[in-house]
């Protein structure tokens, strides 16, 4: 079938709705015909204004001579494209992309020419702004390079002090090797100042707390005798320039010192003096100073100097610390060959024993009655270091057992820290006397083991059995002994996952009591203020009707206070159920910061209400830093809300065994003891709310956190003479997914 050719009336409307300029020109480039198309964008409003105008009319300068010579190749029989720029009948210039083809007759000679021309104004000016963008981008480089350069000089003399500086911390590095001498460690620190800076005078104090001085125990050789014997009696902690170190805990250096004020007349020739504060443990104990007499001033690199040899001499006096501090020694542990009657008595105790730790101590005991003398410890990892939660026999040396009540660093101790980065068991026949602690705080010790406890997959502790005889460890030995920790793990995951079982039906429980509450508090607690919006808005209208706007106002007043208790309603049902769904991180968490932060918010929030605050030192426990800071908000705002006048608030804490028991006391209202359950109840009051305001939820917030912890809650008090809220936290972490629920 042959598809009919358009006719020209159809063609022309084809090309007319085409929306680029397509025009129809004689052999002298007079316009003969333009599309509708191209009388748009050419912004013709008139088609006879075109009529017979020579294109080249409408093109200026470079882009006219283009024109010019694409109509003579179209004259020639070539067809040529070109770029340019023109204006519109009605002036508005233009970008086109042009194209001038000669048009032939059925002979084949060239009777027309067809010039069409496509607007690419928008790409063209997208271009011109590309290129814009990229010569400031190109300016903007070079200003930056300028800059750089200018920093690059700053720089450099910045890095000629840390040099400077590297190198005498290098210096006394090396100089101090393993020396744990505290006096050969000054002296060596002199020693490398005074290479950089020979003008130097320098005294090392120790912190004397009972006399309130520092307390200069060793000085360089060119010290005066006078000024030795001020700064042997002591330099006052309060000298202006010496209380700022113990204070802020940073180095200090002062130019035109006043000797005199400082309580050291006799050292008034020093024109300028630093003092580097020396933390052992974190705590400062010791003040490196250093006097200079020929300038008053110190300049960056002199400064960067002493900066650098206190830190070296910081690290290696806290590293004497640690290393007279650590006694553990590996122990050559001896073993004999072990009975498969020891996991099965393992099996049997499980059902008489819930406590793991208990369990472990069975464990233990079990294990030392098939091997040489020794005893054994369980390890878990707290608050960074491994100390020993479960111990079964005495240590051979009051100086180990000191070092095991202590605890051991982690990262600090090598055959502690491969069995639990590897989760593989370690067996050793001969003790290595250098390889974790001290050889004289681990005598007696001749072999060990140490196997990991893992549970859930996850190293939970290391059981360490130290014997006092050396032993060679046969296969049979190991296979016993790791048999019986797996075992252990197996049955401890156990008791776990039951536990977990008790703790959700636990929750489930108080859940359930938590939505009977909550029943209660939409049938009558949110129903009240609801009504008193209903009724009080229907009188706020009357009265509008009437015209009385005042009682309409005093209406509309009870309206708005209904709605703000209304909401303060909702919003504790909010912070009760976020309480029971948020997921716990736990970790360690220092209590005494938490209580701090605490208080200091609760004084913000009602800064007009005296509270004197007594804090006795708190521990830290394994737990949610987060949650734990919310229960301790409520009871500490509870305090201070139900004490009249100044509140009178202590927080302390006890240790009770395999828990931490939490206690805040105020001497505030208090309560009757007969109601104390009641307490813990979501939307439960023992007063109005004109008395003390509150949505009664902050206390059942408190039970649902704790019980996610693993802990109880509790209460005391008689009324007008106070309460005390405690409660309690397990010391052994619950794991990731028991606290999660």
């Amino acid at each position: 079938m042959t598809t009919p050719l358009l006719t020209a009336r159809q063609l022309q409307a084809v090309i007319d709705a085409n929306g680029d300029c397509i025009k129809i020109l004689d052999l002298d480039a007079r316009l003969l015909s333009m599309n509708t198309g191209g009388q748009v964008i050419m912004e013709v409003d008139d088609p006879q204004q075109c009529q017979d105008v020579v294109l080249t009319t409408l093109w200026e300068g470079e882009a006219r001579a283009q024109l010019e010579a694409a109509l003579d190749a179209a004259r020639a029989g070539q067809t040529r494209t070109f770029t340019g720029e023109a204006r519109t009948f009605k002036g508005t210039p233009k970008w086109w992309s042009v194209t001038v083809a000669p048009l032939r007759d059925e002979q084949g000679q060239i009777t027309h020419l067809l010039a069409t021309s496509r607007d690419i104004t928008a790409q063209v000016r997208a271009e011109q702004a590309q290129q814009a963008a990229q010569a400031q981008q190109a300016q903007l480089l070079e200003d930056h390079a300028q800059h750089l350069e200018q920093r690059v000089h700053q720089q450099t003399q910045a890095l000629d002090e840390r040099a400077a500086a590297l190198d005498a911390f290098v210096t006394f590095t090396e100089a101090v090797g393993s020396d744990i001498d505290q006096i050969s460690l000054a002296r060596q620190a002199f020693a490398a100042v005074q290479a950089n800076l020979p003008d130097a005078s320098l005294a090392y104090y120790e912190l004397d707390t009972t006399h309130a001085v520092w307390r200069a125990l060793i000085w360089s050789g060119d010290v005066s005798p006078d000024i030795v014997a001020q700064i042997q009696i002591g330099i006052p902690l309060h000298a202006p320039d010496f209380a700022p170190v113990l204070q802020h805990r940073v180095p200090i250096f002062v130019d035109g010192w006043d000797a005199s004020s400082n309580d050291v007349s006799e050292a008034a020739a020093y024109g300028a003096v630093g003092l580097v504060p020396i933390l052992i443990g974190g705590q400062v104990c010791a003040l490196f100073t250093v006097g200079k007499q020929t300038t008053p001033q110190w300049t960056g690199r002199e400064q960067a100097i002493v900066r650098a040899v206190g830190r070296g001499l910081t690290v290696a006096l806290d590293r004497a610390a640690q290393a007279r501090q650590l006694t553990q020694q590996r122990d050559d542990l001896n073993r004999r060959a072990q009975q498969l009657e020891t996991l099965l008595q393992l099996t049997e105790d499980q059902g008489d024993v819930a406590d793991p730790l208990a369990l472990i101590g069975r464990a233990q005991a079990l294990v030392l009655g098939l091997l040489p003398p020794g005893f054994a410890a369980y390890y878990e990892v707290h608050g960074g270091l491994w100390q020993v939660r479960v111990q079964t026999g005495v240590a051979p040396s009051p100086a180990l057992q000191a070092a095991m009540d202590a605890g051991f660093p982690v990262g600090g101790l090598p055959s502690f820290d491969l069995v639990a980065r590897t989760g593989e068991p370690s067996f050793v026949d001969t003790y290595d006397t250098g390889a974790d602690v001290d050889q004289n705080v681990a005598q007696g010790v001749a072999a060990h083991a140490t196997l990991p406890l893992i549970i859930g997959g996850q190293v939970r502790g290391l059981f360490n059995v130290p014997l006092f005889e050396s032993l060679a460890w046969t296969p049979a030995d190991e296979a016993v002994l790791i048999a019986t920790v797996q075992h252990l793990g197996v049955v401890l995951e156990r008791l776990e996952h039951s536990a977990q079982l008790q703790r959700s039906n636990a929750e489930l429980q108080t859940s359930n009591q938590e939505l009977e509450a909550f029943t209660y508090s939409v049938s009558h607690d949110l129903r009240a203020p609801v009504r008193h919006v209903e009724g009080f808005a229907a009188l706020a209208l009357k009265e509008m009707r009437r015209g009385d706007t005042a009682r309409a106002e005093r209406h509309l007043g009870v309206v708005v206070d209904a709605a703000t208790r209304m909401e303060t309603l909702l919003d504790a049902v909010l912070v009760l159920s976020r309480a029971g769904r948020i997921a716990l991180t736990m970790q360690a968490v220092s209590l005494q910061k938490i209580v701090e932060q605490v208080m200091r918010d609760v004084t913000l929030i009602d800064p007009d209400h005296p509270v004197k605050w007594t804090v006795d030192p708190l521990p830290i426990v394994q737990g949610d830093s987060a949650t734990l800071q919310q229960a301790l908000r409520f009871l500490l705002e509870n305090a201070v809300k139900f004490s009249p006048g100044e509140a009178r608030v202590h927080v302390w804490a006890e240790d009770r065994g395999a828990e931490w028991a939490v206690l805040v006391q105020d001497e505030g209202v208090g309560f009757d003891p007969l109601y104390a359950g009641k307490l813990f109840g979501a939307f439960q009051r023992l007063h109005t709310q004109q008395e003390f305001a509150g949505a009664g939820i902050g206390l059942a917030t408190v039970k649902r956190i704790v019980t996610r912890h693993g802990g109880h809650v509790w209460a005391d008090g008689k009324p007008g003479q106070g309460a005390t809220f405690g409660f309690s936290l397990p010391k052994q972490a619950l794991p990731s997914s028991a606290a999660g629920t």
